[in-house]
């Protein structure tokens, strides 16, 4: 089967939209796909890797605080596939582990049997993927279900980078192939870097577009003198040169 991919990736909302508050701390979700088809190599375990480029601006102040997985794989045996997703910086969350595959009884050593999935893997899901076979349904796995493993591990981390997920097949004699899927991953503010979400103070960023400058300057200096406006920057109940003074010492970017 052909193993060219097209790689999509389509941000849900503006990076600079996200920031644009004076102070900030609500999550936004981004949206980044793949489709092929793929081939996975049948049986002898080797990996079929499937980019995802992330790309965010600000990486150091964003961090991820929640992820899901849309999958579609065509495949006659899913008992016999291992689905991994991997962050940038090598953290890696087992979501398949060979669904179904137990030592004896039903549905066997070699796993479920059934064809196919189509399914959105997500943290509050309330069927665990493990506890879901079929031989009659198709897809088998499909639905709103949780991953093998918890995705926690990739909570605090940096988003921006390639992710990528791995599919091995470990048992030959039944071939797929990877059609589509979706990294969907939320993400907040993180100013003072200790991996948990928290607001940011942007004093001076007057228009609220995440950035200080010229705009701001120009809309303090219509408001010089006055009191009770967005200008009095340092509460002192008029704008003036203490409030100039704090909108230029934190002249760019907001952090």
């Amino acid at each position: 089967m052909n193993s060219t991919m097209t790689l999509v990736s389509v941000p849900l909302l503006i990076v600079g939209v996200l920031l644009a508050s004076a102070t900030r701390s609500n999550a936004d979700s981004y949206r980044f796909e793949a489709s092929g088809p793929a081939s996975i190599p049948d049986g002898s375990g080797a990996l079929r890797s499937i980019p995802f480029v992330v790309t965010v601006q600000d990486p150091n102040d964003l961090i991820i605080t929640g992820v899901e997985l849309e999958l579609d794989i065509e495949h006659p045996w899913i008992g016999d596939l291992v689905v991994s997703l991997r962050s940038p910086s090598g953290v890696t969350t087992q979501l398949i582990d060979r669904n179904g595959q137990v030592p004896f009884g039903f549905p066997g050593p070699f796993g479920c049997g059934g064809d196919d999935t189509s399914m959105v893997l997500a943290e509050d899901a309330l069927t665990l993927v493990d506890d879901v076979c079929s031989i009659t349904e198709t897809p088998v796995l499909t639905g709103r279900l949780r991953p093998h493993e918890s995705f926690a591990s990739h909570f605090g981390g940096e988003p921006s980078g390639t992710w990528f997920i791995d599919l091995q097949d470990l048992q030959t004699g039944d071939a797929g192939s990877f059609l589509s899927g979706a990294l969907i991953l939320e993400i907040e503010i993180d100013c003072d870097g200790d991996g948990l979400p928290d607001e940011c103070v942007c004093p001076g960023d007057l228009n609220g577009d995440g950035v200080i400058g010229g705009a701001d300057l120009a809309d303090l200096l219509s408001q010089w003198s006055l009191s009770s406006v967005p200008g009095d920057l340092d509460g002192d109940g008029t704008v003036a040169g203490g409030d100039l003074a704090i909108l230029l010492a934190n002249w760019g970017f907001c952090s």
